[in-house]
């Protein structure tokens, strides 16, 4: 949970610890309010809530922020149902009685012993982190009124089993977070929108399904990754897939028939005219992919961790045809057991911590090459003399991170109008940097100690 919750929680502890007060809840009833149309019970373990309307929620003060969220914490221990540690730990089951239309952020957060809770049909809303962190709750039913499943709701739970409501329409940020134990989910034909993060780390996660004749649009960045899909069907509404993370908890991805955006050849995925290839899914077995003809972009997280679990996976060549122009973001990043890229000899950008983190130990880039990113080139296992070709114009921040056994660089290409601060960085105790000799006067300017670093040395031939 955040860092300031579990601050106060200790702190909590230790006051009751220094009054010489127990971790017991006394059999008798404890009340409180929630608004002026709304109480609540609390007696051997039920939480009994009661009345009608919205329970008193935080969203309405902004009390303090965590990493750029609004958190309205501290109101809500002083005034939702003032809960002290000992009564978040005696919750086992809660009952929402008729008349309820909503249930307040952070509401049930951090009830470790919470297994079982009734909402009826009136609850409209469940907002933020309502029931994040609740590690004994295995199953929920969410009221078909619900349209939205917010922010963090179920984020760091351990849910096995969840109903979604029938007129969904959304699922936020982070929503089934670490939910470690979910394995199948069912979504509705209403949903429209699956945002950042929404399945991440829900590593037994293995089935999705949609229900009826789907109208989603969007799935954004993450949803989906970490997961453990056996096979994942694009339905043909869906227009936005935001970058391959977003389906790479997949092992075989499937576009629909139908779908104007998007087809599936192999279990890979791709836009529908073939000019990109959007994710190659994780696990599958060859040890070389040769990717097809016509593909101009290798897409934002393509490959990203496709490997892993290492074990799973043993894809240890990439051949590009001379097709491709672009690899994108993160695209070939975290690839543990690569040992060879075959590039395009048209290929032109490469952008940000698009490659490394393989063991690559010889690395010929082609001499198409214009644009090299920030962090795009980092190999721990490369060797020799690194040769940056003829026509590459710039090199971002750290765009090029040369390990120990790099001590020399040949930059060939007479055509630099820009080069970022710290352009390369090392490893090495001294790198020599090669440059033609016929810009000798244009280059003392560009390729100083101050953009490339202390450690290199210049030779002009």
């Amino acid at each position: 949970m955040k860092r300031w919750k579990i601050t106060v929680l200790f702190l909590i502890f230790g006051m009751v610890f220094l009054k010489g007060g127990r971790m017991d809840v006394s059999a008798n009833p404890v009340t409180g309010k929630l608004g002026d149309n709304i109480t609540w019970k609390l007696e051997n373990g039920l939480l009994t809530i009661s009345g009608k309307g919205d329970m008193l929620d935080c969203k309405h003060k902004k009390i303090s922020t965590w990493e750029g969220e609004t958190s309205c914490y501290y109101e809500y221990d002083d005034q939702i149902w003032g809960r002290t540690l000992e009564e978040e730990w005696a919750i086992k089951k809660v009952v929402i009685e008729e008349g309820i239309t909503s249930i307040a952020a952070h509401a049930f957060a951090d009830c470790n012993n919470l297994t079982s809770i009734v909402i009826p049909d009136s609850v409209t809303r469940i907002e933020h982190s309502a029931f994040a962190c609740c590690y004994s709750l295995r199953q929920i039913r969410i009221p078909d009124k619900v349209t939205v499943i917010e922010d963090y709701t179920f984020d760091g739970g351990s849910l096995e089993k969840v109903k979604l409501p029938k007129n969904l329409k959304k699922i936020g940020y982070r929503a089934f977070d670490g939910c470690r134990d979910l394995k199948e989910i069912s979504i509705p034909a209403s949903v429209e929108t699956i945002e950042e993060k929404a399945f991440e780390y829900c590593e037994k996660l293995k089935k999705v399904t949609w229900e009826g004749k789907s109208r989603l649009r969007e799935i954004k960045r993450l949803a989906f990754q970490d997961c453990d899909i056996k096979k994942l069907v694009i339905p043909a509404s869906v227009t936005k897939i935001e970058n391959g993370s977003a389906i790479g908890g997949a092992y075989e991805i499937k576009a629909e028939k139908g779908n104007k955006k998007y087809k599936s050849k192999n279990g890979v995925l791709f836009s529908k005219d073939g000019k990109t290839l959007v994710r190659y899914p994780k696990k599958k077995k060859s040890s070389t992919y040769r990717i097809p003809k016509g593909v101009r972009t290798i897409g934002e997280s393509a490959f990203y961790d496709a490997t892993q679990p290492a074990n799973y996976q043993k894809l240890k060549k990439i051949i590009m045809p001379d097709s491709v122009t672009v690899i994108k973001s993160f695209a070939l990043e975290g690839l543990s057991e690569l040992e060879s890229i075959r590039f395009s000899k048209n290929l032109k950008r490469i952008e940000e911590r698009s490659l490394g983190g393989y063991p690559i130990s010889s690395l010929k880039l082609p001499d198409s090459l214009v644009y090299i990113g920030e962090k795009s080139i980092y190999f721990r296992d490369l060797k020799g003399t690194l040769i940056i070709p003829k026509n590459v114009k710039e090199i971002a921040r750290n765009g090029i991170d040369l390990p120990p056994n790099v001590k020399k660089v040949v930059i060939k290409s007479k055509k630099f109008k820009k080069l970022s601060k710290k352009a390369f960085c090392s490893d090495a105790k001294k790198v020599t940097i090669v440059l033609p000799k016929s810009k000798k006067s244009a280059y003392k300017k560009l390729f100083t100690k101050k953009r490339l670093g202390k450690k290199m040395k210049f030779i002009y031939k």
